[in-house]
């Protein structure tokens, strides 16, 4: 509607408050709705909005099992499906949850509340207000933007959960530094998504757009060309093997990068407002490396 509130609507009737994260599968779209403490789920065929978790109140920690409807969240930030599983960054308590899509259960699937950085069993593991997520390509990896600890966690979606760093140290210790992935630094991420084989991360506070590579354990820069300028990326979307969009948020625009052409240009918005150099108009390719 446009106007911020908690209803149940179709279209344009219905109200949101701060969504940021967004999944989708077939007719269906699940939103993280920020500011309402809250996941919701819009059928797009319909138009039809329903909340499935939340009630526009900040809850405490997940602890256990319990229906949608009975459960507060804590600023749900981003929102990926796996497995009949819809995954949340339960921000607020630096915890990640999970819904099941069958029995609409909701509870906590790594982190003990508290904040900070600490790996182990995923329900043992302290996380820091994890933001962006994305998922391995086999599904049985989920990557976490751990945005106050300027980490990037693994959480494994097998029977035996557990909680790594790839890369970050602590609450205190960022920085912008590539190389081998224990001595990589990273400010604030927000962003995650699976590109070529690589997680791509959005170093919202260093202004750029970074390339962790599994295989060979290292840290490096998505160089863009011509002197193009983020200002605070934040957001990622994998849309196919190699193309790449960007919430290039303080710039006001969404850029589009093909990482097979070795192209970018501004999808969405910009340049009116647009901080630092400019990408060619929508449709007029630059090339990227």
């Amino acid at each position: 509607s446009g106007s911020p509130g908690l209803l149940d609507a179709r279209g344009p009737l219905a109200r949101f408050q701060d969504p940021q994260g967004l999944a989708r599968a077939g007719d269906h779209l699940w939103v993280a709705d920020t500011g309402n403490h809250a996941l919701r789920r819009i059928d797009r065929a319909t138009g039809a909005v329903a909340t499935l978790a939340g009630a526009g109140r900040r809850g405490c920690a997940l602890r256990t099992p319990a229906k949608g409807a009975d459960t507060a969240l804590a600023s749900p930030w981003d929102v990926i499906l796996a497995h009949g599983r819809l995954l949340f960054a339960n921000a607020g308590t630096h915890q990640i949850g999970q819904m099941c899509l069958t029995s609409g259960y909701v509870e906590p699937l790594a982190g003990n509340a508290r904040e900070g950085l600490c790996d182990g069993p995923a329900l043992d593991a302290v996380l820091a207000q994890p933001s962006g997520l994305a998922l391995s390509a086999d599904g049985m990896a989920l990557y976490v933007a751990d945005s106050e600890t300027s980490a990037i966690r693994r959480v494994g979606l097998g029977a035996d959960a557990r909680v790594d760093t790839l890369v970050g140290k602590g609450l205190f210790d960022f920085g912008h530094v590539n190389g081998p992935l224990c001595a990589a630094r990273l400010q604030h991420a927000t962003g995650l998504a699976f590109c070529d084989g690589a997680v791509l991360v959005a170093d919202s506070y260093n202004h750029r757009l970074r390339s962790l590579d599994l295989a060979a354990g290292r840290m490096t820069d998505l160089d863009l060309p011509g002197g193009v300028a983020l200002h605070e990326p934040s957001g990622l979307v994998a849309d196919g093997p190699h193309r790449l969009l960007v919430s290039d948020t303080n710039n006001h625009r969404i850029l589009e990068i093909d990482r097979a052409a070795g192209t970018v240009h501004t999808w969405m918005g910009g340049p009116s407002g647009s901080v630092g150099e400019s990408v060619e108009e929508s449709g007029a390719k630059t090339p990227c490396r």
